[in-house]
């Protein structure tokens, strides 16, 4: 009974081991792969309501633009003027809709050049130490 109660302690401790180190070399790695990329990961790079601020602000300037071509013709029914204003402002909310889901694109593109290079840190970093991933 000894012998075995002595050979499972031994067992155990050598499976605990590795997995300390391991655990303890994964945590090391993934703090320098974010201190060399400025890439954490898990940081979530989600929707940020671009597009809802960029049809806003396109929304604004369509609508100012319209008020401003409304001055010039000062000649036209203010039905005729508040149609002009709104499309003004239609076109304008597209515009911006549009220039913020381009940034967006550029942003998850930025994003993923990031994670790639946080993962072939920690992968240089795994290799040094000698641990498997």
């Amino acid at each position: 009974m000894n012998y075995a109660l002595g050979s499972l302690l031994v067992i155990t401790a050598a499976i605990a081991v590795p997995s300390a180190a391991q655990t303890a070399t994964d945590a090391d790695c993934s703090t320098s792969a974010a201190a060399a990329t400025g890439y954490s990961p898990g940081q979530s790079s989600g929707p940020d309501g671009g597009r809802v601020a960029g049809a806003a602000k396109g929304a604004a300037a369509g609508a100012a633009v319209g008020a401003v071509q409304n001055n010039q013709y000062g000649t036209g029914s203010g039905a005729l003027k508040d149609a002009n204003r709104e499309d003004k402002a239609k076109n304008g909310a597209a515009a911006g809709v549009m220039v913020a889901g381009s940034q967006n694109r550029q942003q998850r593109r930025s994003d993923r050049g990031s994670q790639d290079a946080w993962q072939q840190s920690y992968d240089a970093c795994v290799a040094q130490k000698g641990a498997p991933k």
